[in-house]
């Protein structure tokens, strides 16, 4: 079950079931690597983090596994995400993914923060997420091509 999973100290978050070398990364949770593919439900204005870098926001609905690198057996994905694409700056991809558009498929990889830790925000009101969509350990493919 969902409460027998191992927490981040500091954030709360889902742990992955064993270290792994992107949770080096000052930005890591953490958390396992997924890969899933969906269908985008909803697009949300960009936004500029105070932390830094610009990111595109989607909702993406019918959410299916692909694989996985570190998910605890307890923890299944939700079928439906929030992910913030981070692009512009030296962390994210180079630029913004052009045309997403509702009710096109995309697929994601990124690190996964299961519902009951992630914070609520401006554009996600409590989804699950999938985070770092870039470099080290993510990407995203759209309209047959692939953002890295």
């Amino acid at each position: 079950m969902i409460e027998n999973l191992k927490r981040h100290p500091h954030y709360g978050h889902t742990l992955a079931d064993h270290p792994m070398e992107h949770h080096r990364h000052p930005l890591s949770h953490h958390g396992p690597i997924i890969h899933v593919k969906g269908i985008i439900k909803q697009v949300e204005e960009d936004d500029t983090n105070p932390q830094g870098g610009t990111h595109q926001h989607i909702i993406v609905d019918q959410v299916e596994l692909i694989d996985d690198h570190g998910l605890p057996e307890s923890l299944t994905i939700d079928t439906i995400v929030f992910c913030a694409i981070r692009y512009g700056d030296n962390l994210g991809i180079p630029n913004r993914i052009p045309d997403l558009e509702e009710g096109e498929e995309i697929e994601l990889q990124g690190e996964y923060l299961d519902k009951t830790t992630a914070t609520p925000s401006e554009g996600n009101p409590g989804y699950a997420v999938i985070h770092f969509t870039h470099r080290p350990v993510g990407f995203i493919k759209y309209h047959g091509k692939e953002y890295r």
